[in-house]
């Protein structure tokens, strides 16, 4: 799947849909494990047994997926199976009664809309998600790191560490399952690097911000997933500040472009990475089936 997602982002920069770093980031936030995962996944494969396609199902009725670069007939017809999968995932689980099927897609992906308006899925009038893309060689042009007094930038290297990151991790996204548990998870996930895992704490040693970057090195592209500042200590630049520093050592590693997705109804966040220099290149909306 990560391979299937590199190959996608290389073809379709920097209109992209997936990093193959979501799908660490997914495992993890959605079942704690990987074999968890298994019932909320499907794959599709081609005739020489390559990936073709797969869908990600989330309950209660969520369906994020990626085909590979196939004619748009074969792309129609997959994408029909996939809706009738994910249909079936929605209608076992205990809230199918009160959410129609939705399903994301990027604008722009003429073949996968085309295949899920032929569905009867019609767009939503929900804010999506935008892509924000660009090149690291940005980071010649930002300021100097620049912290106040008594805060300090750290990579997370302890399990102190961990317990005071999920507790900001918390505070910053309050409807977050994480745990200190599945944040040892994320650490032994395939793309995870703790040198990428970068904190700023506090003179007490509370963590006050955080980011953390997924460098696919085949691609040359670090995606920051997620990015977070405690509520108490916005508007003071840290946001940016761990922002920065994480792609510094993303370049430093040999990482030559960047991406990060975010809410487009969330201004602090678009603000921010407009400010890191990023474009955004790329737009991710619902569709659903109709009440």
């Amino acid at each position: 799947m990560q391979a299937l997602a590199r190959t996608r982002l290389e073809v379709d920069w920097p209109a992209i849909r997936f990093h193959p770093g979501d799908l660490d980031w997914w495992v993890v936030q959605a079942h704690g494990r990987v074999p968890g995962v298994a019932g909320g996944v499907r794959l599709w494969f081609g005739p020489g047994h390559e990936l073709a396609a797969f869908g990600w199902f989330s309950p209660p009725a969520d369906l994020d997926f990626l085909v590979g670069s196939i004619e748009s007939g074969a792309t129609a017809t997959l994408v029909g199976e996939m809706i009738a999968w994910a249909d079936r995932c929605r209608s076992a689980g205990a809230d199918a009664s009160t959410e129609p099927l939705r399903a994301w897609v990027a604008v722009g992906d003429e073949p996968g809309m085309g295949a899920l308006r032929a569905l009867g899925l019609v767009v939503e009038a929900r804010p999506g998600f935008v892509q924000f893309t660009g090149e690291l060689s940005l980071t010649d042009r930002w300021p100097p790191p620049r912290l106040a007094p008594g805060l300090a930038l750290r990579i997370l290297a302890s399990d102190a560490d961990i317990e005071a990151r999920v507790a900001c991790g918390r505070a910053a996204f309050p409807g977050s399952t994480m745990t200190p548990e599945r944040y040892r998870t994320v650490r032994e996930s395939w793309l995870y690097r703790d040198d990428l895992d970068l904190q700023i704490v506090a003179a007490d040693g509370a963590v006050v911000a955080f980011a953390l970057g997924w460098f696919d090195e085949a691609s040359g592209v670090v995606e920051l997933e997620p990015v977070g500042v405690r509520p108490d200590w916005h508007r003071r630049g840290l946001g940016g500040e761990i922002c920065r520093a994480v792609l510094r050592v993303a370049r430093g590693l040999g990482a030559e472009r960047a991406t990060i997705a975010a809410e487009r109804r969330n201004d602090a966040a678009l603000g921010l990475y407009a400010n890191l220099g990023l474009s955004i290149t790329a737009e991710i909306i619902s569709v659903a089936r109709p009440r």
